[in-house]
């Protein structure tokens, strides 16, 4: 058997010329159509450097647009000047000028060889299979298509929907069945004789040149009507992702492409050298086996790119909020709400008894306070309010993704970033450990001395924490909540902490022999009650700390 490879090659012509001279060498037959939208000064430099091989000729170049007849127009012509020019031949393989051999030409030869009448297209009937991926179906062979999908978008679109809306069909020709697939095939002489020779040809022709993209239809129609034996498989690897684009391969792909069941892979970047040098080498290639498929792989990726991964935002992919409104973080996080002001230094008295990562607020006003108050943390967080604030809800998921298996811990108080309270209500990785008013204490150490003020701050304060509250304890929310009032706090300050400790998964046995130090209760519930006097509405109830106390050990037994 003799091969001929027919190459649609555009303006990467030394990429083309390193391509066609290794098939030449291997005495494959080889034709070139070159686009006549690029420049004609790379065309003729492209042919001048390949004039010396004799297995290489070059078709008249044809302008193909995307979509369009024109590209069916170039695949004739190319398969017209193989034919003529070596009666030998006996199987042509159409790839493009990115296209690349990822198995020894010998050995496609000899599968060839083996299979000498059969016809390599595929070829799937439109109404049977959903082949089209984001693209029309039946209609591209009913409608017309006068308009450029890719320059005439508004007009393509606004024309479409005229003829739906008016009913036009197109009339298909006599004894044709639409059939589509890719465009990347390899027939066999007699078939490609039968296609070119067809007495229906022109009006074959004629039909396809109003269809939408016939080079994916044109062949894979008309082979059903001349071919032998078919194979509705191509040899070209050519997937493509969820939006119907081609998959583009890189260096690193290199392992995987050897392990692919095809002979030729396309799209290979032009600056993959790494992948040119392996593939267009007769030198033997160790390759290593991949854990899993190529297909595996850019399935996987295609799924990652559609719907990312929980609880990761980055600028590749930041999806509107109306199409992904579930919040929900990469894993399991602490927030301490009200505690801090009540417990002073909890967050050194957590870090010295093998608690989680214990960072400050991370959504105070004036900046991100994360533990030893660095000023980039992990995944190269800023610690500048401005940017936090652009997105609070990415910059929350893109925290907790850092610190996966190390459940973090941090600080939230009512005067932080409000529009983090319904993530934190809705995010079923959140452990969320509240102190009602614990705010007091933290309000009574600013020495406000003006009432007006005084009672301004006291009312801000108080209504976000209502609100938080409320998020929090809606039947909707999906965090889980642990909460106590300030009297319940100052009444058994060790059952507070010792549940604390329990939630965020401190061992028993490592629990601290004292407690962290604490606000002067009197102190804070005078101040309550001064606040409450002067007209902020304090719940006095939520400050008893005869009610909330309950019987149990000294306050130095939490370890017991």
């Amino acid at each position: 058997m003799t091969l001929a490879v027919a190459i649609l090659a555009d303006q990467r012509h030394k990429r083309v010329a390193e391509l066609a001279t290794f098939l030449a060498d291997a005495d494959v037959r080889v034709c070139i159509h070159f686009d006549a939208n690029g420049s004609m000064d790379t065309y003729r430099t492209l042919k001048h450097k390949l004039s010396q091989h004799k297995n290489i000729v070059f078709a008249d170049p044809i302008a193909c647009n995307w979509g369009e007849f024109s590209l069916v127009e170039a695949e004739l012509e190319m398969c017209r000047v193989t034919l003529r020019n070596w009666p030998q031949v006996t199987h042509v393989q159409l790839i493009s000028g990115d296209s690349l051999p990822i198995h020894s030409v010998q050995k496609l030869k000899n599968f060839l060889a083996a299979r000498p009448d059969t016809d390599f297209i595929e070829s799937v009937a439109v109404a049977d299979n959903n082949w089209i991926v984001g693209g029309l179906g039946m209609e591209r062979f009913t409608l017309r298509f006068p308009f450029s999908w890719k320059t005439q978008r508004r007009r393509f679109d606004l024309w479409v929907t005229l003829q739906r809306k008016l009913g036009l069909k197109r009339r298909l020709p006599e004894g044709i069945r639409p059939y589509i697939g890719s465009q990347w095939w390899c027939l066999t002489r007699k078939t490609i004789e039968g296609i070119l020779s067809d007495p229906g040809k022109p009006e074959y022709d004629a039909y396809f040149r109003k269809t939408w993209i016939p080079d994916e239809s044109y062949f894979q129609t008309l082979v059903r009507n001349h071919s032998r034996r078919l194979e509705a498989e191509s040899l070209m690897y050519s997937p493509f992702d969820h939006q119907g684009k081609p998959v583009t391969f890189y260096d690193d792909h290199a392992d995987m492409l050897h392990s692919v069941d095809k002979f030729f892979a396309r799209k290979i970047w032009h600056g993959a050298d790494g992948l040119y040098q392996a593939l267009l080498s007769n030198r033997p290639r160790h390759y290593a086996q991949p854990k899993t498929g190529l297909s595996a792989q850019i399935a996987l990726a295609a799924d990652r790119r559609r719907n990312g991964r929980t609880g990761l935002r980055m600028i590749g992919r930041n999806p509107n909020v109306w199409h992904e409104p579930q919040v929900k973080t990469a894993a399991t996080y602490h927030v301490l709400a009200g505690i801090a002001p009540v417990f002073r230094d909890i967050n050194g008295w957590l870090q010295k008894h093998d608690s989680p990562v214990a960072h400050g607020r991370l959504f105070a006003p004036d900046r991100v306070h994360f533990a030893n108050d660095a000023p980039i943390e992990a995944g190269g967080l800023s610690a500048l309010a401005s940017i936090r604030d652009n997105a609070p809800l990415c910059f929350l998921r893109n925290f907790i993704w850092q610190y996966q298996g190390h459940h973090p811990t941090f600080h939230f108080e009512p005067e932080d970033t409000p529009e983090i309270a319904r993530a934190l209500a809705c995010d079923p990785n959140a452990r969320i450990y509240l102190v009602e008013y614990g705010w007091i204490f933290d309000l009574a150490q600013r020495g406000i001395t003006n009432t007006d003020a005084l009672r301004a701050v006291a009312t801000h304060m108080l209504m976000r924490e209502k609100a938080l509250v409320a998020r929090l304890q809606d039947p909707k929310a999906r965090c889980k909540l642990t909460s106590w009032t300030l009297g319940q706090t100052l009444a058994d300050p060790v059952s507070v902490l010792r549940e604390l400790l329990d939630g965020i998964g401190v061992e028993k046995t490592k629990y601290p022999m004292i407690m962290p130090t604490m606000g002067a209760p009197e102190t804070g519930l005078e101040f309550a009650r001064q606040l409450k006097n002067i007209g902020v509405d304090i719940d006095l109830h939520k400050l008893d700390t005869v009610a909330g106390r309950a019987s149990g050990p000294a306050l130095v037994s939490v370890n017991q």
